[in-house]
């Protein structure tokens, strides 16, 4: 082997090596039941972005957290689900009327928590921040690489107060509403294909530039109690709260807040 393939070996090791030693801190850093999580998200910076909400829901980060694959299946056929189902149905029908020719695409899946890893390691707005967040993290401490890593304490502290300059566009993994089917996405089709979908890009040129945004607010308003929204942070015109305890009639009304990113 020659010099250079050794010294790019060990360089690589050596970075390698690195990004293992933060990825084993930071899960350790972890509150239950992130660190499960925290593990399956790729790289250190990604890892500091989810940690950060993490550790921001304080006590309430169990009670958000997205169902198992057990629960997601308990779901499947209940009367909870059924009665999302047919609130979904009633604002599809409702935007049907007023909208010609226009329909309503909606996924009523619970998204599971590999799905959110999945979108969270691959995701362009969580990359960026990312980065942002772990320039600034090893620059706060003064991490070169070499130096120990800071006490558990003082990066926790940290973190919380860290305040990103780009949002990323999806909350961390295990923290979206829609583990839990408290939130649903209404995307506008027409002759089977989506016009306006789920994309952050769409906002102004589609959502906004069309109306749908208002179009499916009203349909909303006028059919859907269960749903309150849409997402403001980060701005989302698709994306709606569903409460089940109105849909329900439950005696026990949730008070929960809307879903964000964070």
């Amino acid at each position: 082997m020659t010099l250079p393939a050794v010294l790019l070996l060990a360089v690589t090791g050596h970075g390698r090596a690195q990004s293992d030693d933060v990825s084993a801190y930071l899960s350790d850093l972890a509150p239950p039941p992130a660190a499960r999580a925290l593990e399956a998200i790729d790289g250190p910076g990604r890892k500091l972005l989810a940690l950060r909400s993490y550790l921001r829901a304080g006590p309430g980060l169990a009670g958000r957290w997205s169902w198992t694959e057990a629960e997601i299946r308990a779901f499947q056929g209940s009367p909870e689900q059924k009665a999302m189902l047919a609130a979904v149905a009633a604002v599809k029908a409702r935007f049907a009327e007023d909208n010609p020719g226009y329909e309503l695409y909606v996924n009523t899946r619970i998204r599971s928590l590999d799905v959110q890893i999945g979108r969270w390691n691959e995701n362009g707005s969580v990359e960026q921040a990312a980065g942002d967040i772990y320039a600034a993290w090893t620059d706060a401490f003064g991490l070169d690489g070499d130096g120990p890593m800071p006490d558990f304490e003082a990066s926790a502290a940290w973190l919380k107060s860290y305040r990103p300059p780009e949002r990323a566009h999806v909350a961390a993994p295990g923290l979206t509403a829609h583990g839990q089917g408290h939130a649903i996405d209404f995307q506008v089709m027409k002759d089977g294909t989506i016009i306006a979908g789920a994309d952050s890009g769409q906002v102004e040129t589609v959502w906004r530039a069309d109306g749908w945004d208002r179009k499916l607010k009203q349909a909303m308003d006028a059919a859907g109690p269960s749903f309150s929204g849409p997402l403001t942070s980060p701005d989302e015109p698709w994306h709606y709260s569903y409460d089940p305890d109105i849909a329900t009639g439950s005696d026990r009304h949730r008070s929960e807040p809307a879903a964000t990113a964070e």
